[in-house]
């Protein structure tokens, strides 16, 4: 499927990863592989080390430290912020919703769009055709899409087909409204 969004951008992405990184071979022993097996499931994989969360942080904790940095730095203003897109497969809840939490935490404006998306892999492309769709609306300016996950909790450390692949973290992506001639296309 095929679609077309007319006068709307991306104006902003921000990442933000963990402090904690853990490499390959500090995690290998777990897998119960040999040292030369193991070595090339990391060559397959094609990385040395991942980001994972401290005990205690969840999603929200993330997206959380990266509005505030938007704010702090006068990136994103909290008042036009009109709709606030979570994606994960990892919510902090199932109820309340995430996104919820997250516009209680800063105060945002009471008459705005808070929705949960649960979604993996394709979740990021999910949310921004959404985030696009709302941006349809008269009413809507500007959406921010939150993608956080902390999955590396939920995964055994034995399973050496997950936890390798497992990072955690969030982006934080801005769409707007804009007056140039400018067209998006998403399939």
């Amino acid at each position: 499927m095929d679609f077309i969004f007319k006068n709307k951008r991306i104006s902003g992405i921000l990442t933000i990863l963990p402090k904690r990184v853990v490499t390959f071979e500090e995690e290998m022993g777990n897998y119960n592989f040999s040292p030369a097996k193991s070595m090339k499931l990391k060559l397959a994989m094609g990385y040395k080390e991942h980001r994972l969360a401290e005990d205690g942080q969840c999603s929200s904790d993330f997206c959380i430290y990266g509005l505030q940095y938007l704010f702090d730095n006068n990136l994103l203003n909290k008042e036009e912020i009109d709709a606030l897109l979570f994606v994960s497969q990892s919510p902090d809840y199932y109820m309340p919703p995430t996104s919820n939490i997250i516009q209680g935490h800063f105060e945002l404006k009471t008459d705005m769009i808070c929705m949960d998306i649960n979604q993996g892999c394709a979740g990021y492309e999910i949310g921004l055709i959404q985030a696009f769709m709302l941006l349809e609306q008269p009413c809507i300016n500007k959406v921010v899409l939150l993608n956080a996950d902390v999955l590396s909790s939920k995964v055994s450390p034995y399973d050496r087909n997950s936890k390798p692949l497992i990072g955690d973290g969030a982006a934080i992506t801005i769409v707007e409204k804009t007056n140039n001639e400018s067209t998006i296309y998403a399939n």
